[in-house]
C-alpha cells in the first residue's frame, strides 16, 4: 500500500505534519478528514514496498536515531503498553521528524495488521535486514522487549566502530587540508607582494627564496588548473566505483594500507561478530544469521569472505573450519568461534569477540591520534618556517649592506 506524506492543519489551525497509508491520494485525503485534518500538501513517499520510494530508494536512517527508536519501544513494551500505542507514544515525544515520520510509516502498517518486521519491510525507510530479523523472532517468541534492547546496542556498538575509524581519518584529513588551503593563499597573494621587491633588487637570493619564488609562480600558473583536474578525478572514480567489482577490488586495496587496512578489518569482523551473536542469541537459524550478518560487513572483499564462509556452512563444516579456509580475521576469532561450538556458546563468544575487536580499534585509533599530533604541527611548523625563512632572509642581507 502506498505511503503519502502529508502537511495538514489540525482543529486549533496548528499546521502539522506526518505519514499516512491509503490505497490512493484520495483514499488518504479521506483517512486524514476522519482524523479532523485539513491537508494542505500530500505526497506520495513509495509506490510500491520494493521500491520504498517514488525514485527507487529508499531513505536511509541513522543508526542512532534507529537504535533511540528501538530502545524506546523496547521500555514502553516492557511496561505493558501494547505496540501500536508504544509507537503512538514515541510519535508524539520524537525528537525529531525524521524519527516521528518513520515510526508513523510503521504504525501505520501495523493498524492495517501487519507484523512489525514486515511492517519495518514495507517502511519507506531502509531498516537493517539483522533488525528486521532480529524483531521477527522477537515476535515469535514473545520476547520482543529483550529483543528490541540488544538490537539497539548492537546499533550503537556498530555506529560507534565507525566512527572511531572516521575520526582518525577525519582529524589529520582537516589539518592537512587547512594548511594546504593557508599555503595556497600565501603563495597565491601574499608571497608575490614582498619577493617582487628582491626580483627588481637584481640581487642574488639565497636557495631557499627561491624555491619558493618558484612554488609561488606554479601555484599561480597551474593552481586553479590542477583544482579542477582533481575534482574531475574524484568524480570519475565516484563514478567507477559504481560498479560492485571495481569496488570490491577498491575495497580490497584499502585493506593492503598499512594502518588503515587494519583498522578497517576490525571494525567489519566486530560489526559482523556482534551482529551474528546478537541473531543466534534471538534465536535465528544459524545460515540465515551468517547471511543476513555478512550484509552488515561494509568492506565488499571481506563481505565476499564472509559469503564464503555462509556457503561453507550451508555444506556442512563448521563456523570454525570455514572461517581457516576463508582466511578470515585472526587466530583470536577462530579460536573464539571454535570454543563457542564446543560449549554450545557461540553467541556469547561472537558478542566477547566483536567487545575485543572494538576495544583494540578504539586503542589503535587513540594512539594514531597522539602520535600524529605533533607530527602534523612539527611538519606545519616546517612550513611556515620556510615561508618566513624565505621572505627574512633576504630582507637581513639587504639590511647587512645598507
Amino acid at each position: 500500500m502506498p505511503t503519502f506524506d502529508y502537511a495538514a492543519y489540525d482543529i486549533s489551525g496548528k499546521l502539522v505534519d506526518g505519514v499516512v497509508s491509503a490505497d490512493s491520494e484520495r483514499h488518504a485525503r479521506r483517512l486524514l478528514k476522519d482524523k479532523k485534518l485539513l491537508p494542505s500538501k500530500l505526497t506520495e513517499v513509495s509506490q510500491s514496498p520494493a521500491s520504498g520510494s517514488r525514485f527507487g530508494r529508499r531513505t536511509r536512517v541513522n543508526d542512532f536515531d534507529l537504535s533511540l527508536v528501538l530502545q524506546q519501544q523496547a521500555i514502553l513494551i516492557q511496561s505493558g503498553l501494547p505496540l501500536e500505542d508504544a509507537l503512538r507514544m514515541t510519535i508524539e515525544q520524537a525528537e525529531t521528524d525524521r524519527q516521528r515520520r518513520m515510526v508513523e510509516s510503521w504504525r501505520s502498517e501495523i493498524v492495517e495488521g501487519r507484523s512489525f518486521s514486515e511492517a519495518m519491510r514495507r517502511s519507506p525507510y531502509k531498516i537493517p535486514e539483522s533488525v528486521i530479523a532480529g524483531i521477527g523472532v522477537g515476535e515469535e517468541s514473545g520476547h520482543l522487549h529483550a529483543v528490541l534492547m540488544r538490537l539497539a546496542e548492537d546499533l550503537e556498538s556498530s555506529a560507534e566502530n565507525r566512527k572511531t575509524v572516521a575520526r582518525a581519518l577525519i582529524y589529520p584529513a582537516t589539518l592537512l587540508g587547512t594548511s594546504m588551503l593557508v599555503v595556497a593563499l600565501m603563495m597565491v597573494w601574499v608571497v608575490p607582494k614582498i619577493t617582487a621587491i628582491f626580483v627588481s633588487s637584481n640581487r642574488e637570493l639565497p636557495l631557499i627564496t627561491k624555491i619558493i619564488i618558484w612554488v609561488s609562480e606554479f601555484v599561480q600558473q597551474y593552481g586553479l588548473i590542477i583544482l579542477v583536474l582533481s575534482l574531475v578525478a574524484s568524480l570519475l572514480i565516484v563514478w567507477l566505483l559504481k560498479d560492485i567489482e571495481r569496488k570490491r577490488r577498491w575495497h580490497q586495496l584499502l585493506l593492503n594500507i598499512p594502518g588503515l587496512g587494519r583498522w578497517t578489518t576490525m571494525a567489519n569482523i566486530a560489526d559482523w561478530s556482534r551482529s551474528l551473536g546478537v541473531l543466534l542469541g534471538n534465536g535465528v537459524p544459524a545460515l540465515a544469521a551468517l547471511k543476513i550478518s555478512s550484509a552488515v560487513v561494509g568492506n565488499l572483499h571481506l563481505r565476499a569472505k564472509m559469503e564464503q564462509v555462509t556457503e561453507s556452512m550451508r555444506r556442512g563444516s563448521s563456523l570454525q573450519k570455514a572461517l581457516e579456509d576463508s582466511q578470515v580475521g585472526s587466530g583470536f576469532l577462530i579460536h573464539m568461534v571454535g570454543s563457542g561450538e564446543a560449549s554450545s556458546e557461540l553467541d556469547k563468544m561472537l558478542m566477547r569477540v566483536s567487545d575485543y575487536y572494538s576495544l583494540r580499534l578504539a586503542n589503535a585509533v587513540e594512539v594514531f591520534l597522539k602520535l600524529i599530533n605533533p607530527v602534523l604541527i612539527i611538519f606545519m611548523g616546517v612550513i611556515i618556517l620556510s615561508v618566513v625563512a624565505a621572505v627574512m632572509l633576504p630582507i637581513m642581507d639587504m639590511s647587512n649592506v645598507v
